[in-house]
């Protein structure tokens, strides 16, 4: 059995070869899946509305907010 190299995407559930791949109808593959993504950590925004009120919170007058037990009491 001759051995192919190539790279792919997979797309809405489609695995997209990029490169010449060709192959015989009938003929098996065997897929190596390697990821390349890299870890996504959970940040605000710097730029937006969400950056501007975390930078500059709205004030009320009188509002006191609840604490993390009294969130969690409800």
């Amino acid at each position: 059995m001759q051995q192919q190299n190539c790279e792919a995407v997979f797309e809405n559930g489609v695995l997209r070869p990029i490169g010449n791949l060709q192959l015989a109808e009938g003929e098996s593959v065997k897929l190596i899946v390697e990821s390349h993504s890299s870890p996504k950590t959970k940040r605000f925004p710097k730029k937006g509305l969400i950056a501007q009120l975390t930078d500059n919170p709205i004030k009320i007058e009188d509002f006191q907010p609840l604490t993390r037990v009294e969130a969690n009491e409800r």
